[in-house]
C-alpha cells in the first residue's frame, strides 16, 4: 500500500491510473501527477511542470508514449519533454474540467468534460453537447471506446449511459432501458 506517509505519492485521493509501454504506473491525484517505475517516484505538479492544475481527473497513454492528462483546468499532452495545454480559451475544448479521455483506432482523442464531449483529431475539434447531439447531459464523466470504435459515455445524474457509433446516438437510462 502506497500513501503520502510512506511514498512520494502527492495525495491520497487517487483519481486516475495508467501504465506506459515501459511498465511505469502513472497516478493522477488531487495533488498532482506521479510516475512510479516500481522503485522510484517522479512527481509533477504546477510548481515543476507544465500542468495548469494539480487536480488530475483522467489519464490516457498512447502506444507512441504521449500522455494525455485531464485536469481541472484543461487537457494536457506530455510527450516526455514538452507540455501542451488545451483549454476552452485556446482550443475547441468545450470546458476546462476534463473528467475522461479515450482514444479510438484512428488516434482521435475523445474528451469528456463538464460541458460536453469533444473529439480532437490532432488538428480539428468537434464538440458534442445537448444542443447538437444525442447527449442528454453535458456533464460527461467517463468515455470508453470499444473494439468497433463505438464511443460509450457515462453522464451525470439521471441520464445514464450513451453510445455513439459515429452517426447514431443511443441512450440507456433507468427510465427507458432498451436493447
Amino acid at each position: 500500500v502506497y500513501n503520502t506517509d510512506n511514498s512520494e505519492l502527492p495525495d491520497n485521493l487517487v483519481l486516475a491510473l495508467a501504465t506506459d509501454k515501459r511498465g511505469n504506473v502513472w497516478i493522477g491525484t488531487n495533488g498532482g501527477l506521479a510516475e512510479f517505475d516500481g522503485a522510484n517516484w517522479t512527481v509533477y505538479n504546477t510548481d515543476n511542470s507544465g500542468l495548469p492544475d494539480d487536480h488530475i481527473y483522467s489519464l490516457a497513454i498512447e502506444a507512441q508514449g504521449e500522455i494525455w492528462i485531464g485536469t481541472g483546468s484543461g487537457l494536457v499532452r506530455f510527450d516526455g519533454t514538452d507540455w501542451t495545454v488545451y483549454t476552452a480559451d485556446n482550443s475547441g475544448l468545450p470546458g476546462n474540467q476534463v473528467f475522461a479521455i479515450a482514444m479510438d483506432s484512428q488516434r482521435n482523442i475523445w474528451i469528456g468534460t463538464g460541458d460536453g464531449l469533444a473529439k480532437f483529431d490532432r488538428v480539428n475539434w468537434t464538440v458534442y453537447n445537448t444542443d447538437n447531439s444525442g447527449l442528454l447531459n453535458n456533464h460527461v464523466l467517463t468515455v470508453v471506446v470499444d473494439k468497433e470504435d463505438n464511443i460509450w459515455l457515462g453522464t451525470h445524474k439521471d441520464f445514464g449511459l450513451t453510445r455513439f457509433d459515429g452517426i447514431n446516438w443511443k441512450v440507456y437510462d433507468v427510465m427507458t432501458v432498451s436493447y
